[in-house]
């Protein structure tokens, strides 16, 4: 069943657009809340030499991770409704 799930048309696309959505939400939410929409002090601690790595991959990881769990149980249920 998750080879089958995985290979269906669009499931990638689907994991790639949630990624996105979810990255986008995660940091507009942590800005409001962890910084008070000050946006120089966001970019300041976000986008610091040290934490720039730490912070691409953890939300790259995270937005794959919630893309993919998401999407797999979507067209799993799809798929065994027809």
């Amino acid at each position: 069943m998750f080879s089958k799930v995985i290979h269906t048309p669009g499931f990638l696309k689907s994991v790639a657009s949630l990624a996105i959505a979810f990255i986008v939400i995660y940091n507009l939410v942590d800005l409001g809340i962890g910084y008070k929409f000050d946006l120089s002090l966001f970019i300041e601690k976000r986008f610091a030499s040290d934490n720039l790595l730490r912070f691409f991959v953890a939300n790259i990881g995270s937005g794959f991770v919630y893309g993919f769990i998401v999407t797999f149980f979507k067209f799993r249920s799809k798929i065994k409704q027809n």
